[in-house]
C-alpha cells in the first residue's frame, strides 16, 4: 500500500474536496469519494499489470528520459504485440502519475438537434447540438457541428472551445473537404480551480482532474460522430490550442478511434518535457501551484516539483501513445514558454516506437515563426498533414513535418533541481 503520507495527499487535494464548503449531503458525497480515491490510489496491479510503487520516496533519480521501449519488468521490447502490452504499462502510469484516471466509456451518447442554419460566409451549414451522455449522474455537452453540402461521409476535424462558434479557420476546414465539429469542454468541468465539474460529480470514484475531464469529454465527442451516416469513423482528427493542446494529446493517447492529434503550443503537461526546458519555459512547479493550474493535473504530480528525473514518465510516453495513428505538433519558435525546444526533444524521443510499428512519418512536428496562438499558418500546416494521413496528398516540401529530426535542433538543458 501507500504510506500514509502519499495516500493522505492523494485525498485531501482531490478535486472532490471542495465540496464539502456546499452543504452536508456534498460532505457526505465527499466521503464517499474519498474513499474510493483511496482504493484508486493504493498500490495494486491494474488491468495493465503495473503496480504503483509503495511510496514515491522510494522513485530513484534517472538521467536523461525515461525508456520506452522496456516495460516495468524490465524486459525489451521488440514486436508490436510487446508494444501493446507496454502501452497498457504507460497508459497506467501517465494517469496515475499525471492526470487521473478516466472512467470508461458510457452505455450511451445521444445528441439532440437544438438549431441548424447555413451560414455562406464559411461554406456549409451549423448545427448546434446537445449531448446527452449517460453516466451514472446524466451529463450533457454543447457542441456545434459544421459541414459542406452533400450527405456522403467526410473526415472531421473535432477541436475544443472555451466557447462555441469560433468561425475563423471553418471555410478553409470545409473547404478541404473537412467536417468540423466543435465541443464546449467546460459543460463538463469549469476551467476553475476548486470547484467541482459535473463528470467528476457524476464519477466520485475516479481521481481524473480537469485535463482528463475534458479529454474524456472529447471521447464522448466522438463516440456521438460514429453514429453519423455523414461521418467517416475511420477519419477523425482532435486539435487543441495550448491547454486544449494537453487535453488533445491525452484523449488521442487514451482513444484510439482518433486518428490524427494536433496539438498547438500545448506546452507543459502537453507536448513540452517535463525534464527538459529551454531558458522562459513554464515548468512542472510554476503549473502546478494550487493558485495556478494545479487543478488540471493530479496532485501527485506536484510531488516531482524540483525531482523532475524521479518523475517515471515524461511526455514523449504521451506522444507514443499515439502510434501507429499520427500526431503532428505545431509549435511556434517564439513561444518560448510553451517549451518548443522540449517539445522537439519528445518528439525525437518518440520516435523510435513510430519507427518500430512502420510508421516513421506518423511522428510530425512543425515550427513557425511567432508566438502562441493557433495561426492561419498552423490550420494550413495541420490540414495540409490531415490529407497526408487521410488521404494519402504528398503536400509541398514535407520535410517541414520533420524539423525535429534535424541534428542541431533545440538546445536544452534539465530545470534546476531540489535535492532530497
Amino acid at each position: 500500500m501507500l504510506s500514509s503520507a502519499n495516500r493522505f495527499s492523494c485525498i485531501r487535494r482531490h478535486p472532490l474536496h471542495g465540496l464539502l464548503r456546499k452543504s452536508v449531503s456534498a460532505a457526505v458525497r465527499l466521503m464517499t469519494g474519498i474513499m474510493a480515491v483511496a482504493t484508486v490510489c493504493a498500490a495494486e496491479p491494474n488491468s495493465a499489470g503495473w503496480t504503483p510503487p509503495d511510496s514515491l520516496d522510494a522513485l530513484p533519480a534517472t538521467s536523461g528520459l525515461p525508456p520506452l521501449l522496456t516495460t516495468a519488468a524490465g524486459r525489451p521490447v521488440a514486436s508490436g504485440a510487446e508494444w501493446n502490452e507496454r502501452r497498457r504499462e504507460l497508459q497506467a502510469m501517465m494517469q496515475y502519475y499525471v492526470y487521473g484516471h478516466l472512467p470508461g466509456r458510457p452505455d450511451r451518447v445521444e445528441g439532440r438537434l437544438e438549431s441548424q442554419r447555413t451560414l455562406p460566409q464559411v461554406g456549409g451549414t451549423e448545427e448546434r447540438l446537445t449531448l446527452h451522455i449517460a453516466a451514472p449522474r446524466p451529463l450533457s455537452m454543447r457542441i456545434a457541428v459544421y459541414r459542406p453540402s452533400g450527405t456522403q461521409r467526410r473526415p472531421v476535424i473535432i477541436r475544443e472551445e472555451h466557447a462555441l462558434g469560433h468561425l475563423e479557420e471553418v471555410p478553409a476546414i470545409l473547404k478541404r473537404g473537412y467536417m468540423h465539429v466543435e465541443f464546449a469542454r467546460e459543460d463538463l468541468d469549469p476551467d476553475e480551480a476548486n470547484i467541482v465539474g459535473p463528470a467528476q460529480q457524476a464519477y466520485p470514484e475516479h481521481d481524473w482532474a480537469t485535463l482528463a475531464v475534458w479529454a474524456w469529454g472529447a471521447m464522448r465527442v466522438v463516440d456521438y460522430l460514429e453514429t453519423r451516416s455523414d461521418v467517416d469513423p475511420d477519419r477523425m482528427a482532435l486539435v487543441g490550442h495550448s491547454r486544449g493542446g494537453k487535453m488533445a494529446l491525452l484523449a488521442a493517447a487514451m482513444d484510439e478511434r482518433i486518428r490524427l492529434v494536433a496539438p498547438n503550443g500545448s506546452g507543459c503537461g502537453g507536448a513540452g518535457s517535463f525534464r527538459v526546458q529551454q531558458k522562459g519555459a513554464e515548468t512542472l512547479e510554476l503549473i502546478t501551484r494550487p493558485e495556478r493550474f494545479g487543478y488540471w493535473f493530479h496532485p501527485r504530480l506536484r510531488w516531482f516539483s524540483g525531482r523532475e528525473n524521479r518523475l517515471p514518465v515524461d511526455q514523449h510516453f504521451l506522444k507514443a501513445l499515439v502510434a501507429p495513428r499520427a500526431v503532428l505538433c505545431t509549435e511556434a519558435r517564439g513561444d518560448v514558454w510553451a517549451n518548443p525546444e522540449g517539445s522537439q526533444v519528445t518528439s525525437r524521443a518518440a520516435q523510435e516506437v513510430f519507427d518500430l510499428l512502420g510508421v516513421p512519418d506518423h511522428n510530425a512536428l512543425h515550427l513557425r515563426d511567432g508566438q502562441h496562438d493557433l495561426t492561419p499558418v498552423d490550420w494550413k500546416a495541420i490540414l495540409d498533414f490531415a490529407d497526408w494521413v487521410f488521404h494519402d496528398r504528398r503536400p509541398e516540401h514535407p520535410e517541414r513535418f520533420f524539423q525535429h529530426r534535424r541534428a542541431s535542433a533545440a538546445p536544452v538543458r534539465p530545470p534546476d533541481r531540489a535535492t532530497d
